[in-house]
């Protein structure tokens, strides 16, 4: 049973999807450095996105942009009183005072695994593919 990868033999580490049925220790897949990376850039653009999709609907740091999404959003459904706490609310505040850790955090892992999801669903590796 592998309990660590230094036990492992150079070039022989399982590909992702490879399973360890049965066992624990190594867990059921291993990454490549193809992973890390395009989960590093989807993580990396999902918080840079964040910004810039919410002051594109008109939450922005002064507030509620006049004639954008968001006013619109905010006259008609909520007449000018926004509830605490509501979807709306939690807008305003992220766009009036960006992400914070937990939030930036949540949303970097959120990106990170949908790239990867997306790579593998779209461009799966050959080797992947063989696996059973």
């Amino acid at each position: 049973m592998v309990q660590s990868l230094d036990e492992i033999p150079y070039g022989q580490m399982p590909k992702w999807g490879q399973t360890d049925e049965g066992k624990k220790g190594l867990g059921k897949y291993v990454w490549s450095g193809k992973d890390y990376a395009v989960g590093f850039v989807g993580g990396t653009l999902a918080v840079a996105a964040v910004p810039l999709v919410l002051s594109s609907l008109g939450f922005t740091t002064t507030g509620v942009a006049a004639g954008s999404a968001a006013a619109a959003i905010q006259s008609a459904v909520y007449g000018g009183s926004v509830t605490s706490g509501s979807i709306f609310a939690v807008l305003q505040s992220l766009g009036a005072g960006g992400l914070g850790m937990k939030a930036s955090s949540l949303v970097y892992n959120f990106g990170s695994d949908m790239a990867i999801y997306f790579m593998k669903m779209v461009a799966p590796d050959e080797e992947e593919s063989k696996c059973s």
